[in-house]
């Protein structure tokens, strides 16, 4: 303990120096550990130190600093502090303290400042210091307290006071004023020294009249007043009222205070006597008149200076001088003389100090003292043994009458103490200063607790001040968010965890500060239903730190998601405890208003599961077009044509070789626009032709992207669903594929398009190239409802209009591309099609393909149906399931969904979905930084790649458990890339930070890295639950120049680079890809792992633990283990050092087990539960398999049971076949907090002593003491309770009561319970009640009784009984008696007046009987009114009710019928509202109120008002400003739903209305509280908006739709540039005539663009050539023709699918047209 006091000396001498101050030596007594200071309430302080307020700790208060000419008056440097640390005694105690050592003697000035600031100083001027020695220590203090109302001396200042103790203060003080015409030396008006610091003078005023004055040092300015200790203090006025009167100037120059006031005196017959005159009661007077050694008339301390004959030890009494009263009351006090003829100061202080502000100190009234030669002192008491002369518990004198101890108590209790004079029992103590004084007691409540004992022997009064006591929690209307909790991922709070089967009740609990709430509601809402559900919880258990509040969640019979937060209620204070904003689950966090972070609860369908084949698969996902070209005479020639585009399809990226890297279509050469068209060749014959390799791989399965008849390289534009794309092969190609994958067991998934096809399709046929007619040919078509048509009023639509009229419709196509018309998924006919045809489900695509493949991908499926809980009555993808299990009952389906997938995964739509949150967390883990390309943003659903440490990657990888059910989570596509996304070995690349896309136009381009951390995410990936897949040349490491564009990454089209066969023409772009040994370092890791996957199947379906988390290490480690079959440990080290690691695993995995290094020979055996020394390389990833030996079993389960007698709990279990022994474990919470209660070799076990009525669970774990396996039982529960053997009601037997709020006399009532109750002090677990109901009436099963909890008494013999009074609310006759339970009220006994002996007999009862008051009359009838309301409350107010005496309260009545009402709340006066959060959605609620009177006479009802709880709709106006230049319709990117939500993002949600050129306008009705982002657009992602400069990304806008006073909100917004060039003028304009011949082209743009981007001009005879400069200013292009443009001639100039300097095209061509002026021919005249 001492070593850490010279610790904390060290520390702060070091401080001090560092100040520029030495520090004085170290005193005597240890100096303290600097206290943590909770954080608390002023008022929980109060109780120790009786202290203002907690800002003297520093919470919320002022900074105070000292600002002097030793520091050069830096004012925020040299802190000031009161917590027991740097000078400062008194933790805590409101006086702000700095010591330090001066080097040089002399004066200095200071002051004390609020930290950084010279608006708050005190004093007005400086304060001054006088040392007399080299490096003086001195300590500078300010007291904040303010002791205006403090009893006796009216000192000054009365707050903010400034002082130095440990300086030199003047001998000499001199009274100043206006009296004395403010001489500094005058000698008439020298003050004496009275001792102890105080200084006296007592002048007569010779005129009445108002004056001012102050002390100061004689000769000198530097004084005192009324701010205190300054060099130009403040005057402190005075009055004289009568000529020649005397005046008092009293100096306390030990605290800097002091005060001028006329003499005074006051009455009290006071008296010395001891054994220093013979105990002669009168002979010593006490005066308090400012005489005989009085320090001030009138203050309450007489006073008497007593001249002690001889020196030595006395004692002594202050009396009444009569012996009739005395002090100490008990004893004798003392004094003690070192000099014959010693005077000695003895006063005695009435004054009760008991209010007064600052420290609390002992004796408080009273106070008998003497100013004697006593200097030693020690603190004695229990705490260190009562021994008098112990040096460690002497105290040192702090200077100036101060004496102080600091010393630790050992442990946490309650002790006593007092101050006595070293070696005596000469005491200062609770009483008095007294031999012997009576003890103080203080308390301690932590170990080592530092306690401050405090000795002033100016006054004569004694302290301890140990830490304050730790907060406790209380109904203060104040919540303790430190000690909310609710942790999803632990049984103790929800139980069962994880998502559930449908019938399945869910536990939920939260953790709060013992007796902290007064209510806690579960708020529930059921996505599928949306509705909310309010659910009460309740206390199930308190175990002296927390309570924990419970709740059960009704078990749900169909699939749902429940969202879920806390509503914490202390009184008036509601908080919420809620999921944090990272929305992983697990901890949540508190907040005072919500912000809807509800957790997820997922109820998914009991008989659902996923395949198993797919849960066992590595995947391998083909983009045919660029995997192998098997085929070539099937490869699509160039030229082909594409949706009418000139030139139609490109091959092989304008060249002939396969390992051509992708050209740019977002540059400016032949290839500008070439995303979809360019292609390579690949084909399904290429893929039979290197299935060999896929198996070698270890790949199981393949994942085809779209290999239906389709215009484009992706397929995603389907032109026929039953035919396979000619470029790719036929029938029988697909069927030889099939039959292939079938011998070598493997599985095939196809992507399916179902919410869209093609324009050039069969279906559609936009451009007539079709025998039958299309939708878009014709309003007759078979398919023409299939499509969302849309009127186009200006005849220029691609479509023939619903009357017939060319060009009359337009229409809704997938993302605004026109060549995706939507498919209408609620038309029968498309249904049919796609799976609706129950009689022959083969004839629908759906059913045809599963008769050979395994498994379909649903491409944008949520654009179909939006799943169970979004749509409910959607019944698409439930009726594509059906027709997919019954033609392949093994089928697999899995959905293309980004976000959160829940909605689908319930058990009645996809098997799973492409896991790209899976991905987002196992790449964001792998990088350092953060990477953002067009898929990976801010915004979007798989959000930016930004680093994870450990912890927060396990919070994400358990939030995907917690989410999904675990049939989905084993058969989730765990993905890295795809070709929606940025190739891996790019996303993980380090330098993508630079923007620079020519850093990987370089072929020599550095992967290493990338290449590394690819390596270590691989391991991941192969080694989670779910199936890994692989996106085709990943496992080489393929990967492209990129383009950078639009301030992103873009990854269309080059992450589909041509796969690079080396016996393919060409050569690969990077070096590293050009030989089989480059492309083979990646290879053989993937294959590494796949064959440790396909051979352990402990990695592919085994379970999942976390077993380390170290963000400080940096280390990740999980284990999978299928018990008695396979295990697997996986770590993951993500510094840049290897590093040896040690597992616990104890009771995971078998002792003795060996784990082997899947790429070395590294093994690692299991010893005593630990996997130790691991070594794991730098930043790399660590699998280890087991080896050779063959898994144990654990032991079997154990069946357990419970039965009770009394207190005893008795388990008894089955046997374990494996076990060898059994522990017992035990808790007071089902699902959690177990304890290790015993351990036993037997199957029985017997726990005593539990508490009754309070019920406990158990569990065994059956354990193998060799291998260390373990087995957990069942959970137990056990309810012990005493037997009651005796109880009653005691008295009184009959009460006459007048009706009224106060209650009846009290009520006695007694129990015995043998061996139990005679023990001293409230029997734990008992209970007790008493009530009244009908006379005669049997309370037993009479429900109208009303009960009363009663409290413990008094021990009577060997009873406990107990006390309460009753509160009745009616007149009339009753019952009344006693009730007991010891089970925690699920059973009473009952108890009349001659005891339960005889059972319980009406006539037994106590007599109740209840008469009017004399107030008879009611009070009037409220009126009721709804204040406000919402989906979960409504608000409730009501005009106060007038009553001739008094109205209590108000009753609230609800119905929500409007028949049946039932009271839900007294209200009690002069209260008027209600907030009813009881309520759910949609609900509508009945309510009257009923006012009471003090004599509880009834109004009559208010009137009965109705609302429905529901959101308030809200009109909201958007107003959007745009440039005039902007073509087109204007988007909201959010559908409105009709009601009221807010629903996906599109940027063609929701136009908006035309008001102006400039103004976009609509109204839209939202729900109040939707909190909601958004952007505009015009009908594309590559048309919406952007900064001014068209480039500049923006983040989403926000809106908080709000109610406001008139339930309508308008939002306005300007628009300043959009996201694609856009045309802003041209010259000449369009249709000018008469344009001269020797014209230029103007086109001005919207935003910078390339140099050549110049229009085209066109005539009759052709291309017109000419000359392109460029304006960067004004962003004008000028086409200046070579030559004079041919007169009377109309011209054409266009510009179309140009690229802005950003890197965006063009996506609205403008055309125009302008005719020449004719030319002027001169014809000659001829004359004849």
């Amino acid at each position: 303990m001492k070593k850490a006091f010279v610790l904390h000396l060290l520390l702060v001498v070091s401080m001090l120096l560092g100040m520029g101050f030495n520090a004085k030596p170290a005193l005597s007594a240890p100096i303290p550990s600097e206290p943590v200071i909770p954080e608390q309430d002023a008022d929980v302080l109060a109780v120790q130190l009786d202290l203002p307020s907690k800002s003297s700790y520093g919470l919320n208060a002022t900074s105070w600093c000292l600002a002097s000419d030793m520091n050069g008056w830096d004012n925020a440097s040299s802190p000031m502090l009161d917590d027991g640390t740097n000078g400062d005694i008194i933790a805590g105690d409101g006086v702000f303290s700095l010591g330090m050592s001066i080097p040089t003697p002399g004066t200095y000035y200071w002051k004390a400042v609020e930290c950084g600031s010279w608006s708050n100083t005190h004093p007005a001027a400086n304060s001054w210091v006088i040392t007399g020695a080299p490096m003086q220590w001195v300590t500078f203090t300010l007291d904040t307290n303010d002791y205006n109302m403090n009893a006796g001396m009216a000192l000054l200042p009365a707050t903010n006071i400034v002082n130095v103790t440990g300086d030199l203060l003047p001998d000499s003080y001199t009274a100043v004023g206006d009296f004395q015409g403010w001489n500094n030396n005058d000698t008439a008006t020298g003050m004496d020294d009275l001792g102890n610091g105080f200084y006296r003078l007592v002048y007569t005023i010779p005129a009445a009249g108002s004056y001012i004055g102050k002390a100061v040092i004689t000769g000198t300015w530097n004084g005192f007043g009324t701010d205190g200790r300054s060099s130009d203090a403040a005057n402190i006025n005075f009055t004289t009222t009568t000529d020649n009167q005397d005046v008092v100037f009293l100096l306390d120059s030990y605290s800097g205070r002091m005060l001028i006031q006329p003499a005074a005196s006051s009455a009290g017959t006071w008296c010395a006597a001891g054994s220093f005159n013979g105990w002669l009661p009168a002979q010593y007077p006490l005066n308090d008149n400012g005489a005989n050694g009085d320090l001030l008339g009138g203050d309450g301390v007489f006073t008497a200076d007593v001249t002690i004959p001889t020196a030595g030890h006395y004692e002594f009494k202050v009396n009444n001088c009569t012996w009739d009263v005395s002090f100490p009351t008990t004893g004798n006090s003392w004094l003690n003389t070192t000099a014959d003829g010693q005077v000695v100061k003895v006063t005695f202080d009435t004054n009760n100090h008991n209010a007064d502000a600052g420290l609390a100190l002992v004796p408080s009234t009273n106070i008998v003292h003497a100013w004697d030669s006593s200097n030693s002192f020690t603190a004695v008491g229990d705490f260190q043994g009562w021994i008098n002369t112990d040096p460690e518990t002497a105290l040192g004198m702090h200077g100036r009458g101060l004496y102080v101890l600091n010393y630790p108590i050992v442990a946490a209790g309650s002790y006593n103490f007092k101050i006595v004079a070293t070696g005596s029992w000469d005491a200062i103590g609770l009483d008095n200063r007294s031999i012997n004084a009576n003890n103080v007691p203080f308390v301690t409540y932590a170990a080592e607790d530092i306690v401050w004992f405090y000795l002033d022997y100016r006054t004569g009064r004694v302290g301890a001040f140990p830490p304050p006591p730790p907060p406790s929690a209380s109904h203060d209307n104040e919540i303790w968010w430190a000690e909310l909790g609710h942790n999803s991922r632990d049984t103790l709070y929800r139980t069962p965890g994880g998502p559930v089967t449908t019938g399945t009740p869910v536990t939920l609990r939260l953790r709060a500060a013992q007796g902290d709430l007064t209510e806690v509601k579960l708020r529930l809402y059921n996505d599928r239903t949306n509705t909310q559900t309010m659910l009460p919880m309740s206390v199930a258990y308190s175990d002296g730190t927390y309570d924990w509040w419970q709740v059960e969640v009704p078990a749900s019979d169909v699939p749902t998601v429940y969202w879920y937060r806390f509503v914490v209620i202390d009184g008036t204070d509601v908080d919420y405890y809620e999921d944090d904003a990272a929305r992983t689950m697990g901890w949540g966090q508190a907040f005072d208003e919500t912000n809807d972070y509800s957790y997820q609860l997922t109820v998914y369908a009991a008989d659902f599961t996923t395949p198993d084949w797919i849960k066992n698969a590595v995947v391998y996902q083909v983009f045919p077009d660029r995997f192998r070209d098997g085929n070539e005479t099937n490869d699509k020639p160039a030229g082909t044509f594409f949706y009418g585009e000139t030139g139609g399809t490109v091959y092989r990226s304008l060249t002939t070789d396969w390992n051509e890297p992708i050209c740019d279509p977002r540059g400016t050469d032949a290839c500008a626009g070439t995303y979809s068209k360019n292609f390579y060749g690949g084909d399904l014959q290429g893929l039979i032709d290197r299935l060999d390799y896929l198996q070698d791989l270890g790949v199981t399965t393949i994942y085809l992207n779209p290999i239906f008849e389709s215009p484009s390289n992706h397929g995603y534009d389907t032109t026929d669903y039953m035919s396979i794309n000619p470029m790719f092969g036929d029938a029988d190609t697909f069927n030889a594929l099939t039959a292939e994958l079938a011998t070598r067991d493997m599985h095939l998934i196809l992507d399916g398009v179902f919410n869209h096809v093609s324009s050039d399709s069969i279906y559609f046929d936009r451009y007539g190239r079709y025998d039958e007619v299309g939708a878009c040919e014709s309003f007759d078509s078979p398919y023409r409802d299939w499509f969302y048509f849309i009127p186009d009023d200006t005849g220029n639509g691609p479509c023939v209009g619903d009357d017939g009229t060319p060009g009359g419709a337009t229409y809704e196509s997938w993302w605004g591309y026109d060549s995706l018309p939507k498919l209408v998924s609620t038309n029968p006919a498309v249904r049919a099609l796609i799976w609706d045809n129950e009689a022959v489900p083969t004839d629908t695509v759906a059913g045809h393909y599963m008769q050979s493949a395994d498994g379909w991908r649903l491409d944008v499926g949520a654009d179909v149906d939006p799943g169970t809980i979004n749509d409910p009555s959607n019944q698409y993808w439930e009726g594509f399931r059906n027709t997919v299990k019954t033609v392949n009952p093994e089928g697999y389906i899995a959905g293309e969904e980004w976000g959160i997938a829940n909605s689908w995964l319930l058990g009645g739509e996809w098997d799973a979905v492409m896991n790209y949150q899976f991905s987002s967390a196992v790449l964001s883990l792998w990088r350092d930084e953060v990477f953002t390309d067009n898929d990976h943003s801010a915004g979007s659903s798989a959000g930016e790649l930004a680093p994870l440490d450990p912890e927060q990657f396990d919070e994400r990888i358990q939030n995907l458990f917690e989410r999904y059910n675990p049939e989905s989570v084993q058969a989730m596509l765990n993905l890295f890339d795809s070709h929606d996304t940025s190739r891996v070995l790019f996303m993980l690349d380090h330098n993508t930070d630079s923007n620079d896309p020519a850093l990987y136009a370089n072929p020599d381009y550095d992967w290493s890295d990338a290449i590394q951390r690819l390596k270590g995410a691989v391991a991941v990936q192969m080694t989670m639950p779910g199936a890994p897949t692989i996106y085709y040349g990943d496992e080489v490491g393929l990967v492209g120049p990129m383009a950078y564009s639009g301030g992103k990454w873009e990854d269309d089209p080059y992450n589909r680079q041509p796969f690079p066969w080396l016996d393919e023409s060409g050569t690969p772009f990077y070096t590293r890809l050009q030989t089989q040994d480059g492309q083979d370092e990646l290879y053989d890791y993937y294959a590494t792992l796949t064959y440790a996957r396909n051979t352990h199947p402990a990695l592919r379906t085994g379970d999942y633990r976390t077993l380390m988390a170290d963000d400080n290490l940096a280390l990740y480690a999980y284990g999978r283990n299928l018990p008695g079959e396979d295990s697997a440990v996986v770590l993951i080290n993500r510094s840049l050092s290897d590093q040896s690691v040690s597992l616990d695993v104890a009771g995971y995995l078998p002792n003795g087990a060996g784990y082997g290094d899947v790429f070395s020979s590294a093994t690692y055996v299991v010893t005593d539960g630990q996997l130790q020394n691991v070594m794991v390389l730098a930043n790399s990833t660590l699998v280890l398999v087991l080896k050779d030996i063959a898994q144990p079993t654990p032991p079997t389960p154990v069946e357990l049971s419970a039965t009770t007698n009394g207190t005893t709990v008795t388990l008894n279990w089955t046997a374990s076949t494996g076990a060898n022994d059994y522990l017992v474990y035990r808790s007071y919470l089902a699902g959690g907090t177990y304890e290790l209660r015993g351990m036993t070799s037997t199957l029985t076990y017997n726990d005593f002593g539990q508490v009754s009525g309070q019920r406990v669970y158990y569990k065994v774990v059956a354990r193998n003491t060799t291998n260390g396996l373990t087995t957990t039982s069942n959970e137990v529960s056990a309810l012990p309770a005493y037997n009651i053997d005796w109880a009653n009601l005691q008295w009184p037997f009959t009460i006459t009561h007048t009706i009224g709020v106060t209650p009846t006399v009290n009520i006695y009532g007694q129990v015995y319970i043998a061996g139990v109750t005679s023990e001293p002090g409230a029997t734990p677990g008992l209970l007790a009640q008493v009530g009244y109901g009908r006379n005669e009436s049997d309370p037993r099963v009479e429900p109208d009784w009303i009960w009363y909890d009663a409290v413990f008494n008094a021990q009577a013999g060997n009873n406990d009984e107990f006390v309460g009074p009753l509160l009745p609310e009616s007149t009339g006759e009753f019952d009344y008696v006693y009730r007991y339970s010891t089970d925690g009220g699920a059973s009473w006994v009952y108890a009349d007046l001659d005891g339960t002996g005889n059972g319980y007999a009406t006539e037994q009862a106590g007599s109740l009987t209840v008469e009017a008051s004399g107030d008879t009359t009611a009070p009037s009838a409220p009126v009721l009114s709804i204040a406000d309301w919402g989906a979960s409350f409504i608000d409730l107010e009501w005009t106060p009710s007038t009553d001739d005496v008094s109205v209590y309260a108000y009753d609230l009545y609800r119905s929500t019928d409007g028949m049946l009402y039932e009271k839900i709340s007294r209200v009690l006066a002069p209260a008027t509202t209600y907030h009813d959060v009881d309520v759910e959605n949609v609900e509508m609620y009945y309510y009257f109120v009923v006012a009471l009177d003090s004599s509880f006479n009834r109004s009559e009802n208010s009137n009965i008002v109705e609302h429905m709880a529901e959101p308030k709709v809200v009109q909201v106006t958007f107003n959007i400003t745009v440039p005039a230049f902007t073509p087109g319709t204007v988007y909201l990117s959010r559908y409105i739903n009709p009601d009221g939500t807010v629903g996906d993002w599109n940027p063609a949600a929701t136009a908006l209305s035309q008001m102006s050129p400039v103004l976009w306008s609509r109204t839209f009705d939202i729900l109040d509280g939707t909190q909601m982002e958004f952007k505009f657009a015009r009908g594309s992602w590559e048309t919406v908006m952007k900064g001014a400069d068209g480039n500049v990304e923006l983040p989403n806008l926000s809106l908080a739709v709000d109610y406001g006073l008139d339930g309508t909100q308008t939002y306005e917004y300007t628009v300043f540039n959009w996201r694609d060039p856009l045309v802003v003028s041209v010259s000449p304009i369009d249709a000018a005539v008469d344009v001269p011949t020797d014209t230029t082209i103007t086109i001005t743009w919207s935003q910078a663009m390339p140099a050549d981007a110049c229009p085209s001009l066109h005539a009759l005879g052709g291309s017109i050539t000419g000359t392109c400069a460029y304006n960067e200013t004004t962003f004008t292009h000028t086409f200046t023709p070579y030559a004079s443009l041919a007169g009377l001639t109309l011209h054409n100039a266009a510009a179309a699918g140009k690229t802005d300097a950003g890197g965006d095209v063009q996506q609205v061509p403008y055309n125009w047209t302008f005719t020449t002026e004719g030319y002027l021919v001169y014809l000659p005249l001829v004359f004849k």
